[in-house]
C-alpha cells in the first residue's frame, strides 16, 4: 500500500517541509493533522496505530516531547491539500510522460497510471510489477491465484496446490504389493484391506489369530502357511479346548450321579403311593368294621368281631410304621438329590459364566465396531467443517483492507446460464474492507439482470455487511462507490458511481448479516458482455472492480 509521494513529481525546485510526512518523509498522501500540530500520511497514521503499542508521535519524540496518536484527536488536514493540489507535477513512472497538476495527479491519475509499481492485490503475495501487468500477473503468475487440482474440483491458491496434490485422494497410485496401477489414494486402503480387498498380494491375519496364531502373511501364501504350521495350529486348538473339556466332563459325571439317583428316588416315591394307596383302602375298611361291630354289639356274637376289628388295627399300626420309615429314607434322599443339584446348578452357573463372558466379549466387540464407525462418521463430520474452515480462511485471505475489491468471476458461461435459467440468480463477491478496522462490504451481481434490468442488463449492487467493528465506524455509510467491469483489452472500462442516500436502510448500521444491495440495475447491457472490440470477458473470466473512497473516513 502506498504511503507518501515522491518529491521527484513536483516541477518545482524545493518543496517545504510541511508538505512533508513526519513519517515516511515524503510528500502528504491524504495529510492527517495530530493533535500536537505534526502531518503525518493516513495511511503511516493507521501503520502507527496497528504496529506501535501505544502509537506515539515520531515527530515528538525527535524534538524531545512524549504524545499519544488517537484518532479521535486527528482530523484530515485540507489546508495543505488545498495548497498542494494546484503544485504542478508530472508522473515519475516508466515509459509514462503525463503532467497535470497534483489534484489530479492524486485523485486520479496515481490509482490508475498503467506504469507504475504496484503491489499485487492477492493477500500473500508479496510481487511487485507494472500496474499494466497485474492481469497477466494474476493469470499466470501469483502464488495466490486459484487454480484447480488437476485430479479432484478442489480449488486452491496456486502454492498450496503441490501440497494438496500429496493428499488428494483422487490422485492415481500404484499398489505397493501387487504393483497395480491408477488406483485412487482414497480406494488404495480398501485395496490392501484384508478382509474386504482384492488386492493380490494383500497380507491378512491366519484364521487361527483367535486361538493365539499371531502370523500375517500374503493372501496368495495363506493355504501354504495352514499347510506349514498345520501342528502348531492343532496345538493351539488342543490347549485352548481342554479347560472347556475338562469342564464339560465333570458336568457329565455330576449329571449321571443325579440321573441315578432320580431314579432311585422314582422308585422309592411309587412305593410310598402305594402304600398310601394301601393305608387308605385299610382305614376305609376298619371304618367299615366299626360301623359293623357297633350294630353287632347289640347281637350275641359281637365279641367275636370285636376281636377281628383288634387284629385289624395292629395291622394299620404295622403298616403306618413302615410307611414313616419310607417317609424318613425318602427324605434323606431329597437331601441328597438337593445337594447334588446345588452342585449342579454351581456347574450350570460356571458354564452360564462362561457363555455370558462370551457373550460379553462378543458385545464389546460389537460396541468397538460401533464406536469405531462413530469415529469415523465424526471424523468424516469433522473434515466436512475443516474444509468449511478452509474456505472461510481463504476468503479472509484474500479479503483486501483498502476499499477497493477485484473481483475475477470464473466459469462464467456456466454461471450465466444458472442466471438465466434461474438455477443461480445471482452471486456474492468476497468480502473486502476500508481498513483493517473499517467497513465490512461485499458486491453481487445477477448476470441476467434484476428488476427493471432483468433480461436485458446486467445488474451490480453494492452491500454492506456487519462487521466486528461497526460499533466504532460512522453511519450511516456515506462514502462514494465506484463500480467497474474491466475491459481486459485496457480499452473502454464500464463504469458507474453513486453517493448513498443516508435515508435508506441499505446503508445504515446492520441489523442482520447484510443490508439490503443498492447499485445500478441497468449496469451493463447484456448485449454488450460478448462486444467484439473489447474482452469484458476473456477465457471464460470477468473481472469486477469496486472502489470505496475512504479519504474522508474517521
Amino acid at each position: 500500500m502506498a504511503h507518501g509521494y515522491s518529491t521527484d513529481i513536483f516541477r518545482r525546485s524545493t518543496i517545504e517541509n510541511k508538505y512533508k510526512c513526519k513519517y515516511c518523509r515524503q510528500i502528504l498522501r491524504q495529510p492527517i493533522q495530530t493533535y500536537c500540530g505534526h502531518r503525518i500520511c493516513k495511511n503511516c497514521f493507521d501503520l502507527i496505530l496497528s504496529r506501535q503499542k501505544p502509537p506515539v508521535c515520531n515527530a515528538c519524540k525527535e524534538e524531545g516531547n512524549y504524545s499519544i496518536l488517537s484518532t479521535g484527536e486527528c482530523h484530515l488536514d485540507k489546508a495543505i491539500q488545498r495548497e498542494l493540489s494546484k503544485f504542478e507535477v508530472h508522473c515519475q513512472s516508466e515509459g509514462c510522460e503525463w503532467t497535470g497538476i497534483f489534484k489530479e495527479y492524486d485523485q486520479k491519475h496515481f490509482d490508475e497510471c498503467p506504469g507504475q509499481v504496484i503491489h499485487c492485490i492477492k493477500y500473500g503475495c508479496e510481487a511487485q510489477f507494472r500496474r499494466d501487468a497485474l492481469a497477466h500477473h494474476l493469470r499466470t503468475e501469483c502464488d495466490m491465484r486459484v487454480v484447480q487440482c488437476d485430479y479432484c474440483d478442489v480449488q486452491l491458491p496456486y502454492k498450496e496446490i503441490k501440497m494438496h496434490t500429496g493428499e488428494c485422494n483422487e490422485v492415481p497410485l500404484e499398489c505397493p504389493n501387487c504393483h497395480k496401477k491408477n488406483i485412487r489414494r482414497g480406494e488404495l486402503k480398501l485395496h490392501l484391506d484384508a478382509n474386504n480387498g482384492d488386492c493380490s498380494k494383500r497380507i491378512v491375519s491366519c484364521e487361527f489369530e483367535k486361538v493365539g496364531c499371531d502370523k500375517k502373511v500374503d493372501h496368495e501364501k495363506l493355504e501354504e502357511h495352514h499347510h506349514e504350521y498345520t501342528v502348531h495350529h492343532l496345538q493351539l486348538l488342543f490347549h485352548y479346548l481342554i479347560p472347556f473339556l475338562a469342564m464339560i466332563q465333570d458336568v457329565k459325571v455330576k449329571l449321571s450321579s443325579v440321573t441315578n439317583i432320580e431314579k432311585t428316588v422314582e422308585k422309592q416315591q411309587n412305593g410310598i403311593e402305594s402304600l398310601t394307596t394301601s393305608v387308605h383302602d385299610l382305614e376305609t375298611q376298619v371304618k367299615k368294621r366299626l360301623t359293623e361291630s357297633e350294630r353287632a354289639a347289640e347281637h350275641p356274637n359281637g365279641l367275636l368281631e370285636t376281636e377281628l376289628i383288634q387284629e385289624q388295627g395292629k395291622k394299620i399300626e404295622d403298616m403306618g410304621n413302615k410307611t414313616k420309615l419310607l417317609h424318613t429314607k425318602v427324605t434323606t434322599y431329597e437331601g441328597i438329590v438337593g445337594v447334588l443339584s446345588n452342585e449342579v446348578e454351581k456347574e450350570a452357573d460356571k458354564l452360564k459364566e462362561v457363555e455370558m463372558g462370551l457373550k460379553r466379549e462378543r458385545e464389546r466387540s460389537e460396541a468397538l465396531e460401533r464406536k469405531i464407525k462413530s469415529q469415523d462418521r465424526i471424523i468424516a463430520m469433522k473434515d466436512v467443517a475443516l474444509a468449511e474452515q478452509d474456505l472461510r480462511i481463504q476468503s479472509l485471505e484474500m479479503a483486501s483492507y483498502d476499499g477497493v475489491l477485484v473481483w475475477k468471476i470464473t466459469d462464467f458461461a456456466r454461471k450465466q446460464c444458472d442466471a438465466v435459467s434461474q438455477r443461480t440468480t445471482s452471486i456474492y463477491s468476497p468480502c473486502f474492507f476500508t481498513s483493517r478496522h473499517g467497513y465490512k462490504m461485499c458486491a453481487r451481481i445477477y448476470l441476467n439482470g434484476d428488476g427493471m434490468g432483468k433480461g436485458n442488463h446486467v445488474s451490480l449492487f453494492f452491500v454492506i455487511m456487519r462487521g466486528t467493528f461497526d460499533g466504532l465506524l460512522r453511519w450511516p455509510f456515506r462514502q462514494k462507490v465506484t463500480l467497474m467491469w474491466i475491459d481486459q483489452n485496457h480499452q473502454e472500462h464500464v463504469i458507474d458511481a453513486f453517493r448513498p442516500d443516508p435515508t435508506s436502510n441499505s446503508f445504515k448500521r446492520p441489523s442482520q448479516d447484510m443490508n439490503i444491495a443498492s447499485g445500478c440495475p441497468l449496469f451493463m447491457p447484456l448485449a454488450q458482455i460478448h462486444s467484439p472490440r473489447h474482452a469484458y470477458v476473456k477465457d471464460d473470466v470477468a473481472y469486477i472492480k469496486i472502489i470505496v473512497d475512504n479519504s474522508d473516513i474517521d
